[in-house]
């Protein structure tokens, strides 16, 4: 396992930063990180320095997988408090899959290419779905774990 180096650490804020700017702008940003100064954020966007940990932490307020990239790294993902049980995977995966085909249907608003607004309409049952992935991605770590 690679350990996470600080120009890992600076790509990976990017990563999370760079979006959040261009939808909220980084004075919004900033703001909601808990009043930090707005060049501080533009640096830690542009990969010329880093955040603060707390300040870094508050990324979950504005974005529930800011902490993806690094948890990646290391071969994990999170997964909410509230994600439903194992037994919902199947469900919750069928539906997303039936929304996403039903809209990349010729017939549909986009035709064959997903339009903006049917990936939009899809989100809930697409994160629903990946929710209750994690939930069984856990598990099966959980299991490996115990019988090495």
């Amino acid at each position: 396992m690679n350990l996470l180096t600080e120009d890992d650490a600076r790509e990976m804020l990017a990563s999370v930063l760079l979006p959040l700017c261009q939808t909220h702008g980084p004075t919004r940003v900033a703001r909601n990180l808990g009043g930090v100064d707005e060049k501080t954020v533009r640096n830690a966007r542009d990969e010329k320095s880093l955040l603060c940990f707390d300040t870094a932490a508050n990324l979950l307020a504005l974005d529930p997988h800011a902490f993806e990239p690094v948890l990646n790294h290391f071969g994990r993902r999170s997964v909410p408090i509230g994600a439903t049980c194992d037994t919902d995977a199947l469900p919750a995966m069928t539906g997303a899959v039936h929304k996403l085909v039903v809209a990349a249907a010729p017939g549909s608003c986009g035709g064959s290419s997903l339009s903006n607004a049917e990936l939009l309409d899809a989100h809930r049952d697409i994160q629903t779905a990946f929710d209750a992935l994690g939930v069984l991605l856990n598990r099966i770590a959980q299991i490996k774990r115990a019988a090495a």
